[in-house]
């Protein structure tokens, strides 16, 4: 058996199909199955039941998939001791929700480039529970998440904690000090779609506080979302910090509410079994560059 071998089973046993292990350590899938074919002939065992729907584990697979593990992570450790360094190389595919998209990203970005030049960037933005499907699918590398995954099979490690602030319009809000439920229901309350983060927090703040809001417009860019705060057209809430400049070139102003609004953590994402360098080092990476409240460069 080889290590490529190794390592095309233990990533075909990590993702979904074999469609997606093949993307998550950049081959074709023709190419995975052949590594995973030879690992059969070489051992005279099958490790995959493919007369399903889906590839599983059989038996022998299931005995294989600790033994791969140990013996892909000493090689790794064997390279980081007394191998060459040529940096990191290939596809990192990550996804970042619409905040970090509008604050952090364009620098996370820049000095992944300057540290790696090898390695070709792809980043994805969506809403939380969209991105946690795909890490756990295999179809991405890490994912920058609010809140923590249910999903056994993700790890969490919290990297940020952002305070909410609700916003509108000055003309809006004229003569108005504390947002509280009774005035919001003469309002219209602009959020991110259902599976977000920030909207998970409002939906708890109306729960624990036993609110209900009669008009709500949902809008999947936090951008538009801005734009339509800084026009009147309903209150909407965002980091502290992160609409500055914002509030210095529009009508817009922040409001505190009673009760507030929780504070939203946000966790790097990966696949717990997940042993390559890659991850290590991108998670590294964004600890140094995590900033919420960095304001978009072309704002």
């Amino acid at each position: 058996m080889t290590f490529k071998q190794l390592e095309a089973f233990y990533a075909a046993a990590l993702s979904s199909s074999f469609a997606a292990a093949a993307a998550h350590i950049h081959l074709s899938q023709s190419s995975l199955s052949k590594r995973i074919t030879e690992l059969e002939a070489d051992l005279g065992k099958t490790l995959f039941d493919r007369s399903g729907h889906r590839s599983v584990l059989t038996r022998e697979g299931e005995a294989l998939l600790p033994l791969a593990r140990e013996i892909l992570s000493a090689a790794h450790r064997a390279r980081a001791a007394v191998g060459t360094d040529d940096g990191l190389q290939g596809v990192c595919r990550f996804g970042m929700g619409e905040l970090a998209a509008m604050s952090w990203l364009p620098k996370f970005v820049a000095r992944c480039r300057s540290d790696y030049p090898h390695l070709r960037l792809e980043p994805h933005v969506d809403v939380g529970q969209n991105l946690e499907r795909r890490v756990e699918a295999g179809e991405l590398d890490f994912a920058v998440v609010a809140g923590w995954s249910s999903r056994p099979s993700i790890a969490s490690h919290t990297i940020a904690e952002v305070r909410y602030t609700w916003a509108g319009a000055s003309a809006q809000l004229d003569g108005l000090r504390v947002l509280t439920p009774a005035s919001l229901q003469d309002m219209t309350v602009i959020t991110m779609p259902p599976g977000a983060g920030s909207t998970r927090i409002f939906e708890a703040w109306l729960q624990e506080n036993n609110l209900s809001v009669s008009r709500q417009l949902t809008c999947n860019n936090m951008g538009a979302i801005a734009g339509m705060v800084a026009a009147g057209v309903g209150v909407g809430f965002f980091p502290e910090g992160w609409l500055r400049t914002l509030y210095d070139k529009h009508a817009i102003r922040a409001i505190e509410s009673d009760p507030p609004l929780r504070r939203l953590h946000y966790s790097f994402q990966c696949r717990r079994d997940d042993i390559r360098p890659l991850v290590a080092a991108m998670r590294e990476r964004v600890m140094a560059e995590v900033d919420f409240a960095a304001p978009h460069p072309l704002w």
